[in-house]
């Protein structure tokens, strides 16, 4: 498969699931008006993560054309990611501190999980600036995000049939 059908499918899978969080809202007591605190945060990590995929994999189409060295192409993209989620882990976990007190349905399991998964990936996007600069290791990081951002959808749509 060529890389730039690849990139743009991983575009078209995160548009596609930004898109369905809105069939989400139309779900449970969320029709209503009536959203739990906790599922806005997952809305917006939702969001977040399939506009990441989504962003980076169109930035990498750019890049890709703008700047003939591939390997520069991968180094500069992998850099962006590591600085781009570098802060979205800090604002997330500001959040999710600040937003305690309103809603008890926290999993402290699937956060440090996630956690872990994306300092993990962080790790692997300085191993590919400082050895590899390749494709595979910026790859994986769309695809954690398009990850992370089915595992927001199913506690979405978990929650949405909750009574």
């Amino acid at each position: 498969m060529d890389i730039v059908e690849l990139l743009i499918g991983f575009a078209e899978i995160a548009i596609a699931m930004a898109g369905f969080s809105g069939v989400v809202v139309a779900f449970g007591s969320r029709s209503q008006g009536a959203w739990h605190p906790g599922d806005r945060l997952r809305l917006a990590f939702l969001l977040e993560a399939s506009l990441t995929a989504a962003g980076f994999s169109l930035l990498a189409l750019l890049f890709l054309s703008a700047i003939g060295d591939t390997a520069l192409t991968w180094c500069l993209l992998s850099i962006l990611w590591f600085v781009f989620t570098a802060f979205s882990l800090w604002y997330s976990r500001t959040r999710i501190r600040s937003s305690l007190t309103e809603h008890d349905d926290v999993d402290q399991v699937a956060n440090r999980v996630t956690t872990s998964l994306f300092v993990a990936m962080m790790v692997l996007q300085i191993m590919n600036v400082v050895v590899w600069q390749q494709i595979p290791a910026f790859l994986a990081a769309v695809v954690l995000n398009l990850c992370g951002a089915a595992m927001q959808f199913s506690r979405l749509i978990r929650s949405a049939f909750r009574s």
